[in-house]
C-alpha cells in the first residue's frame, strides 16, 4: 500500500549499454519524453537535438574543449564520449519540441535539494532528469582543460551519470530511478544520492506539457 512517504512513477526504461554506452543524458531525456506519451527515441534526440562539440583536445601541451554545461563532448554512441549537463539537455529538449511542433515547458533546475525535487516534481507527477554519478559514487576530479572562447579553466568530475528520478521511499530511505545503466526501478540511499547530486553541481531538468491558455 502506498503512503505519503512513498511515491514511485511507473515509467519506461532503456538499457544504454549496447547502443549508447556514454549517452545516458540522451537516453534519460527520451525517457522523460516517454512519460509524457511521446515515442522514446534516443537516436532521434542525439542526431537532431543534442548540442554537440568535439572531444577535448591537446594543443601545444594545453587541453582545450567546449563547456559541457552547453554541449555534449564527443559521441554518445562510443565508449569514449564525455557528457553534458542541464543547460545542454534543456536546449536539446526545446529543440525536440520545436522540431515536433509540440508545446512543452522545459525547466532547468539548479541547487534544488533532493527533498525539494520529491515535493515539487515527483509529487506533481513529473520525473526528473538528474545529474549525479554512476552508482551514486562520491564524485572525484578528473581531467582539466581551458574552455573554448573564454579560456576559463574547467575540471571534469567522474564517474558522471545522468538518470531519471522517478520516486522516493522515505521509509527505506531511498530514491528510486529509471537508471539506463542499472535497471527500471533502481534504488539508491538518499544520503548517497544527495552527495552525488550535489557533488556534480545539483543540476536537473524537468519537461512537461505547457499549460493551455484560456
Amino acid at each position: 500500500m502506498k503512503t505519503k512517504d512513498e511515491r514511485i512513477l511507473e515509467t519506461q526504461w532503456l538499457d544504454q549499454h549496447e547502443k549508447w554506452p556514454t549517452g545516458c543524458e540522451s537516453v534519460t531525456a527520451a525517457l522523460a519524453l516517454g512519460w509524457l506519451g511521446y515515442p522514446v527515441d534516443p537516436d532521434f534526440f542525439i542526431d537532431n537535438c543534442l548540442p554537440r562539440a568535439p572531444y577535448p583536445r591537446e594543443e601545444d601541451g594545453i587541453w582545450r574543449a567546449a563547456d559541457p554545461e552547453d554541449y555534449y563532448l564527443g559521441d554518445p554512441r562510443t565508449q569514449d564520449g564525455w557528457g553534458c549537463f542541464a543547460p545542454a539537455i534543456r536546449r536539446g529538449l526545446e529543440r525536440w519540441a520545436d522540431l515536433k511542433g509540440e508545446d512543452l515547458l522545459v525547466r532547468e533546475l539548479h541547487g534544488v535539494p533532493l527533498d525539494g525535487l520529491f515535493r515539487g516534481e515527483i509529487d506533481r507527477g513529473y520525473p526528473v532528469i538528474l545529474f549525479a554519478t554512476m552508482g551514486m559514487a562520491a564524485p572525484r576530479r578528473s581531467r582539466s582543460w581551458l574552455l573554448d572562447g573564454s579560456g576559463r579553466p574547467y575540471t571534469w568530475k567522474t564517474p558522471m551519470h545522468c538518470l531519471l528520478l522517478i520516486g522516493y521511499d522515505r521509509g527505506s530511505g531511498e530514491a528510486v530511478f529509471s537508471d539506463p545503466l542499472a535497471g527500471p526501478r533502481t534504488r539508491y540511499p538518499l544520503a548517497d544520492t544527495e552527495r552525488a547530486y550535489r557533488g556534480m553541481g545539483a543540476e536537473a531538468v524537468v519537461v512537461e506539457r505547457a499549460a493551455k491558455g484560456k
